[in-house]
């Protein structure tokens, strides 16, 4: 992709800054998680934010990182499609070409099956938490409606991250 020579003489160092900031998202990842967790059971919650919050700051070390992996990749991603757009002067989203395409596709999914990897793994972590949890009378629908929580608060705070990282590091670039 060109940016018609916006680049200057300062690409490894842009290189280096977009490395760097990948790495710190996946580091991140696990704070985040926990953060969104503690979020989650502040104040006075029922049980479904009780739980759903718990669960979260419990499995924050092990589905951190992939969750950290994804957000880098989506803020790549949108990063990519703002200084597409800068470098053809419209803020379409025109296509980059069938095997850009492709790459961009198959980078997704595999954050995304790492992601679905790590909640597995951490849902058969706790399945004897969750079996205990249903001898005690905790209903199917409970238990549901926490794992549909945390994703969306996943979803909530992550968005906006990624959105936000895409923005800082092509914003030199897509700025006069």
């Amino acid at each position: 992709m060109s940016l018609s020579g916006r680049f200057g003489g300062s690409v490894p160092e842009v290189v280096g800054g977009w490395v760097l900031t990948v790495a710190g998202l996946v580091l991140a990842g696990p704070g985040l998680v926990h953060g969104c967790g503690r979020v989650l059971a502040v104040g006075r919650p029922g049980p479904l934010r009780l739980l759903a919050g718990r669960t979260l700051q419990q499995e924050a070390g092990l589905i951190g990182r992939p969750v950290g992996v994804l957000c880098a990749v989506a803020a790549g991603l949108y990063g990519a499609w703002r200084l597409h757009a800068a470098a053809h002067g419209h803020r379409g989203a025109d296509s980059f070409g069938p095997l850009t395409d492709l790459g961009v596709v198959l980078v997704l999914m595999c954050a995304f099956t790492t992601v679905l990897n790590a909640a597995l793994e951490a849902r058969s972590a706790r399945r004897s938490t969750t079996a205990a949890l249903l001898r005690l009378g905790a209903s199917a629908r409970l238990l549901r409606g926490a794992a549909v929580l945390r994703g969306a608060a996943l979803l909530l705070l992550l968005a906006p991250v990624a959105w936000g990282v895409g923005q800082l590091t092509t914003m030199p670039f897509t700025h006069s």
